[in-house]
């Protein structure tokens, strides 16, 4: 006597008998072509900082100018968050991130044949619009594939983009740079993307739904045999937009996690695009020994995400608040102390590098990345993560100006002395989190 098997909660009867492998394949490839594409905005991003100190020889460029470039690249950073998420959510992270690529790799050719200040602003103000695409999107295209149950573990693997991409960035255009010329540093990093985003939108999967796959909760639940954390459901498809905006404008935890991650993400935009023109100046590195030296910084960062995203999910059951409190309590100490310690020696200086790497970009992750995306409940998971993103990038954008005025009147003493407060800000906003999930958000609804 043959036995039926009972179809799966959630799991259509008709589905391919292949259907599972399928699904591993497509969660392979939207972890590494999202990961690539992240890592590789970061080849048309990162080149800036490592150009700074040529480019204020070669064309008498102030501190205060260098950093009105970036200020209005993060403004335009900022503003495209907003929009970049909800089409995200609209039309799909692979569309908009695809547009993204082609449009930063158009702006860093454009960059590459200025030739003075307002020739290298305009340019790199439009970067910023492209380059506000990659974060919601990907994040939107990553979460699509990943349930909130594995999505701290995973995640913090995943995050290790926005180390790996700027160490990458930073060796490929300090090497160009030396070897070539500043111009190289732009056009190699554009040829690159380009090629890039032709495999991106060949290879990369669109949702599970739209490959005709079950939801990834439904999945998750299936081969783990447990109760889905995330009830998600198919009418998530058919939110409009206008509620996906009022279930982020509306939440708190979102607002929260933005009001932090301003305060964070001014410190983090600060480190990445100055440290190495503070080695230059300052400590007085050759430029390529800045170059690499600042690599560190980002090396390290990989350690702190993957660290954070596990503890996360496995000693904090994924409540993201806890490890990211903890974390930049003890940047707050690090960053303090870091002008003193730099000025000790030159391995002292590359490991104090390593250490505000490793506290920030844990915190970082876990707040633009992990718990953002936790509290978009899936159906607003890309405005979610570009409203946070975008909050953010308000405190980069002041980054650009008062580190560049700052170290031009006070010294650059004065500007480290800045990060530490604000650490203990971001702390303060997180903890209000600590015991937060969306689980408890939905039962307060």
């Amino acid at each position: 006597m043959s036995t039926a098997t009972a179809t799966p909660q959630g799991i259509d009867p008709h589905l391919p008998s292949d259907w599972e492998i399928r699904y591993r394949k497509a969660r392979i490839h939207a972890f590494a072509l999202t990961w690539c594409a992240y890592a590789g905005f970061y080849l048309c991003r990162k080149n800036l900082s490592v150009l700074k100190d040529p480019l204020a020889e070669a064309f008498a460029l102030t501190n205060t100018q260098l950093g009105a470039i970036d200020t209005g690249y993060l403004i335009a950073y900022a503003i495209g968050q907003f929009i970049s998420g909800t089409l995200g959510d609209r039309f799909g992270g692979k569309k908009v991130v695809g547009i993204g690529l082609i449009f930063t790799a158009l702006m860093n050719l454009c960059f590459g044949f200025g030739q003075g200040f307002l020739f290298f602003l305009v340019p790199w103000v439009l970067n910023g619009f492209a380059q506000s695409s990659g974060w919601p999107g990907c994040t939107k295209s990553f979460s699509d594939w990943f349930a909130r149950g594995e999505r701290g573990s995973a995640m913090g693997f995943w995050l290790t983009c926005y180390q790996a991409g700027p160490v990458i960035a930073t060796l490929l255009a300090t090497t160009l740079l030396v070897h070539f010329g500043w111009q190289s540093a732009l056009f190699g990093p554009a040829l690159i993307i380009f090629g890039f985003a032709l495999l991106f939108k060949w290879k990369m999967p669109g949702s599970p739904q739209t490959e005709g796959l079950p939801h990834v909760e439904v999945y998750h639940a299936h081969k783990h045999n447990t109760e889905m954390l995330v009830a998600d459901n198919e009418e998530d498809a058919e939110d409009d937009n206008w509620q996906h905006v009022r279930l982020v404008l509306t939440s708190r935890p979102i607002w929260t996690l933005g009001l932090s991650y301003v305060v964070l993400k001014f410190i983090r935009y600060s480190l990445l695009f100055w440290l190495p023109f503070y080695m230059a100046q300052e400590l007085k590195y050759e430029t390529g020994e800045a170059g690499y030296t600042s690599i560190a910084f980002d090396v390290a960062g990989v350690l702190g995400v993957i660290l954070a995203g596990l503890i996360s999910d496995r000693l904090f059951k994924s409540r993201r608040a806890p490890p990211a409190v903890i974390m930049m309590l003890l940047l707050a100490v690090a960053t303090f102390a870091y002008t003193e310690v730099s000025g000790l020696g030159k391995i002292e200086n590359l490991i104090s590098i390593a250490v505000l790497g490793f506290l920030l970009y844990g915190p970082d992750a876990l707040i633009s990345g992990v718990a953002a995306v936790d509290f978009g409940h899936g159906r607003a998971s890309a405005l979610a993560a570009g409203f946070v993103n975008g909050l953010g990038s308000i405190g980069g954008a002041l980054s650009g100006v008062v580190v560049g005025y700052v170290s031009e009147l006070y010294g650059w003493s004065s500007v480290f002395m800045i990060f530490s407060p604000l650490c203990i800000v971001g702390a303060l906003l997180m903890s209000t989190l600590w015991n937060t999930t969306p689980e408890t958000e939905n039962a307060k609804a």
